[in-house]
């Protein structure tokens, strides 16, 4: 029986004979038992209170980011806002860029850029939201890629207006529609009349400016010199080659003061008026040639002219 009985030696302070204390073993182990059931519970609610820390922690910072993506997430619904204004603005603009480059109109269902629904990743990645914040991303994504796609159409758009207009202002530069001298009056016009030396009717296939002797005589449109040098019927003569089958004739000329090959400018001086060839008084007799054919000139003059 004594198995059941723990015994335990320990030396008192001040003493030098130890001392012994005798304990049932059923107590102990029951005390050891308990200390250790102690220790496991308290280390459990450590961890356990631990655990929970950690989680209200990141609840509390999830709810702080969630506020500051709530507050980002307004900021873009405004400046998406701005963004459409700016694109409706901008669509009335190409309205009227279009008119003045003599393009057709686009159409508002071309305008909507239209697409299909969400991609299929972007919802599923989205899909554990509560459905007021998923349909609000969702939005938001539409109008964002709806915004890219407008985007892109007006700078094609734009392109497509600039080259028109650049293309117009080419035109207009290679089109010869100024009178080729400053003063003086249309003596002759295009067509049949009575021939001033024959007296015969016959056709006039160009215009007649009568000036004083000297005055300058300009280029009407941008070209190059194709011919400098003299007729027998014209005496001298200046052809510019405009481009587009376009070609302009400068006739009984004083002077010529530019060479073959040489680069003008509408405005330009090439020649002086004179009286050279078959001519009875000093005139710019002026022709246009539209692909190898003569047409009246003033077809094509733009500014005022004195005409008899």
């Amino acid at each position: 029986m004594r198995d059941r009985f723990l015994t335990f030696l320990y030396l008192p302070d001040g003493s030098s004979e130890p001392r012994s204390l005798r304990v049932r073993r059923s107590i102990v182990v029951s005390l050891v038992i308990t200390v250790l059931v102690a220790l496991g519970v308290s280390g459990w609610m450590v961890l356990h209170y631990s655990t929970r820390l950690k989680n209200a922690y990141q609840v509390e910072m999830l709810e702080t980011q969630n506020r500051e993506l709530r507050g980002d997430m307004k900021s873009l619904e405004n400046e998406l806002g701005t963004l459409r204004r700016q694109v409706a603005q901008n669509f009335d603009f190409q309205k009227k860029a279009r008119i003045l480059a003599n393009l057709d109109d686009v159409g508002e269902d071309v305008t909507e850029v239209g697409v299909g629904g969400p991609a299929a990743d972007v919802a599923q990645s989205i899909a554990n939201l509560d459905p007021a914040t998923r349909d609000r991303l969702l939005g938001t994504r539409a109008d964002i890629d709806k915004l890219l796609r407008q985007a892109r159409l007006q700078r094609a758009d734009y392109e497509s207006i600039l080259s028109r207009l650049e293309s117009a202002s080419q035109e207009v530069h290679t089109t010869p529609s100024l009178k080729p001298v400053n003063v003086g009056f249309v003596s002759s016009r295009f067509g049949w009349r009575m021939d001033p030396i024959t007296g015969r009717r016959t056709m006039h296939r160009g215009v007649d400016f009568s000036a004083r002797l000297g005055t300058a005589v300009m280029v009407t449109a941008d070209g190059v010199v194709t011919f400098s040098g003299t007729w027998q019927t014209y005496g001298n003569v200046v052809e510019v080659s405009h481009g587009n089958g376009l070609l302009t004739r400068y006739c009984h000329l004083q002077r010529r003061l530019v060479q073959k090959g040489q680069r003008v400018t509408r405005g330009d001086i090439i020649g002086r008026v004179g009286s050279t060839g078959r001519s009875t008084f000093s005139h710019l007799h002026y022709e246009i040639e539209q692909n190898g054919e003569r047409i009246d000139p003033l077809r094509y003059v733009l500014t005022d002219l004195t005409l008899p």
